[in-house]
């Protein structure tokens, strides 16, 4: 019995001594301080809004030309009727 109190008492100094145990606590996340780098800003699609990475040429969703900000598809008529 008189073991059980020394261990325990040890154990309990030993953890005391650790300082307050953090591992269980919430951490709210930090707001990221990065200025925003101009690059990293999307470019909206003037067809159909979806915003995209600016170094796309064409548009994710709808494969329109981002380049000239023309509404034209890759379908390769340049968004002219044939024959016109």
């Amino acid at each position: 019995m008189l073991l059980h109190v020394a261990v325990a008492a040890y154990l309990y100094r030993s953890a005391a001594a650790d300082g307050p145990d953090h591992a269980g606590e919430y951490v709210p996340a930090q707001a990221d301080e990065r200025p925003t780098d101009p690059a990293d800003r999307q470019v909206p699609c003037p067809t159909c809004g979806v915003p995209n990475d600016p170094s796309y040429r064409f548009c994710r969703r709808c494969v329109a030309d981002l380049s000239a900000g023309l509404s034209s598809s890759a379908g390769g008529d340049g968004g002219k009727r044939l024959g016109s």
